[in-house]
């Protein structure tokens, strides 16, 4: 194994478009963020995913979903190499 399993993304979708939040942003923060400005008139509200930075405008009609997914198990997912002899179907 020798993988940190512990190691986490957080996606960030709103209004059906995802958003691959960056580890230098705080997942409370933004939510914060993203709570007030749906409270408020619609405000931007900005998103990094250290490659890239996204200003999103936030509403209270607004639909906003955060994912936090384990790496090893996005991994798992998409890498049959990486997965479990016993799921194969030998």
């Amino acid at each position: 194994m020798g993988r940190d399993d512990t190691h986490t993304s957080t996606y960030v979708e709103i209004d059906g478009r995802e958003y691959l939040l960056g580890h230098d942003q705080d997942r409370g923060d933004v939510m914060s963020r993203i709570a007030e400005a749906a409270r408020s008139e619609p405000a931007f509200v900005d998103l990094s995913d250290g490659g890239r930075r996204v200003s999103v405008l936030v509403s209270h009609q607004s639909r906003v979903v955060v994912t936090v997914r384990h790496d090893s198990a996005v991994r798992a997912e998409h890498d049959p190499l990486d997965a479990s002899i016993a799921d194969w179907d030998l």
